[in-house]
């Protein structure tokens, strides 16, 4: 018995095929003249590679105007991937692209017809929370939204229905952040994890504890941190220029410096606190040789010097952390855990102590380079190159703490 004639369109038998950059995928279908058609597509996994295919057999076959309400959401997906591809930063690619890869087989079958109506995308999204949990909710909200935006491009529908639905007011979360005598215990126990080091290395390296003083007394990234270079500091003034971030080449995973934030207008310049101060001081002298001292080489150096550190290696440090007693203990007074010591939460301390002290939210909001102050009050208690930061309020609220208090960078160490 012969095989069943594929429906126009419809997908046979798909083989997956290694290539160099990831799977070829392959299949058998019809086009609209009847005729029998082997298309085939590219991805980094299998399931974005079906994702391309799915997008290449509408083309071939129909044609994209002839995106109807049957047309599943896992081709408009991959329609919108490819929109997106060239168009914006390769990192956000290679993000929305693992988006698709979990968020597909959740809802990806669903027609545009049916997923027109709010309360069906509402639904959609609650799936996803109960899946993948909360965070993952942002980013099933920003494929969705370009779906159906390529959904209204082509005609088949008129309204986008995420404009539709508000987000659900749940309970407002307080922002964590470290008070002043956890941020000192915290910095004990990166001491003697420094020590416990020092017991079978030759020499200890201190990258945690420079990026968590850093970050203490910049609230940056921990990208935007690594990627900091030696131009970048301004030793006279006391000052940091920030205007890069450190990412991984989507081309060949190595680390590169990206020389644009993570937003637009999110440039700027953070006057210093002597702590954070020392601790760039201590990074420089690191930089033993005088290649890794040249002005665009990191800041911060590893025990490869003249090399990028990787974020991963720093936040396999941090977790090495949450295992040390005193500092669990003193982070349960306030009801904080183990688990919610991340580089996130350091960055928030800084503008969380600053905002509190200051009673001004636009101060926290330009240290941490905030476009919207909602963003800053929200979800922690950004004007281009204003300079921003309070180097004296830090000083006097950490200083003491900071490894025998506050002093000047050494200034004889090659500069």
């Amino acid at each position: 018995m012969g095989r069943r004639p594929l429906k126009v369109g419809e997908l046979g038998s798909v083989t997956f095929t290694p290539v160099r950059g990831g799977f070829r995928a392959r299949c058998r279908t019809r086009d609209a003249g009847g005729n029998d058609r082997r298309p085939s597509a590219i991805g980094e996994t299998e399931a974005l590679a079906l994702i391309a295919l799915k997008a290449e057999v509408l083309r071939m076959v129909f044609g994209a105007e002839s995106l109807s309400e049957d047309t599943p959401l896992s081709v408009l997906f991959g329609l919108w991937i490819e929109d997106r591809d060239g168009a914006i930063r390769k990192q956000s690619v290679r993000i929305y692209k693992s988006t698709i890869t979990w968020l597909d087989p959740l809802i990806g079958a669903i027609p545009i017809g049916e997923a027109r109506q709010p309360l069906r995308v509402k639904r959609m999204l609650k799936a996803v929370e109960e899946a993948r949990g909360e965070a993952a909710l942002q980013q099933a909200r920003v494929a969705l939204n370009g779906a159906f935006a390529m959904a209204i491009e082509n005609g088949v529908i008129e309204h986008n229905p995420m404009w539709s639905l508000r987000r659900q007011q749940k309970k407002r979360k307080v922002p964590k952040s470290l008070t002043v005598a956890q941020v000192k215990v915290l910095r004990e126990a990166v001491v003697r994890r420094e020590a416990r080091i020092a017991k079978w290395s030759r020499e200890s390296l201190h990258v945690l504890g420079w990026v968590i003083e850093i970050m203490l007394g910049s609230g940056l990234r921990i990208n935007e941190v690594l990627g900091l270079r030696h131009c970048d500091i301004s030793w006279e003034r006391g000052r940091l220029e920030v205007t890069g971030t450190l990412i991984d080449d989507p081309d060949d995973w190595h680390l590169v410096r990206q020389e644009e934030l993570k937003g637009r207008g999110q440039a700027r310049i953070i006057e210093l606190p002597k702590y954070a101060l020392k601790a760039l001081a201590a990074a420089r002298l690191n930089a033993s040789t005088i290649p890794a001292r040249l002005p665009h080489m990191p800041a911060i150096q590893g025990q490869a010097t003249g090399k990028w550190v990787s974020a991963r290696n720093v936040r396999r440090s941090l977790r090495d952390l949450r295992q040390d007693e005193e500092f669990v203990k003193a982070l349960a007074a306030t009801g904080l855990v183990p688990d919610d010591i991340t580089p996130h939460i350091i960055r928030k301390t800084a503008a969380t102590l600053i905002a509190k002290e200051t009673g001004d939210i636009r101060d926290a909001q330009h240290l941490l380079g905030h476009a919207d102050a909602r963003t800053t009050s929200n979800d922690y208690v950004g004007e281009a190159y204003r300079a921003v930061g309070n180097a004296t309020l830090l000083d006097a609220l950490l200083g003491d703490s900071a490894d025998g208090g506050p002093a000047d960078p050494p200034r004889s160490i090659g500069f």
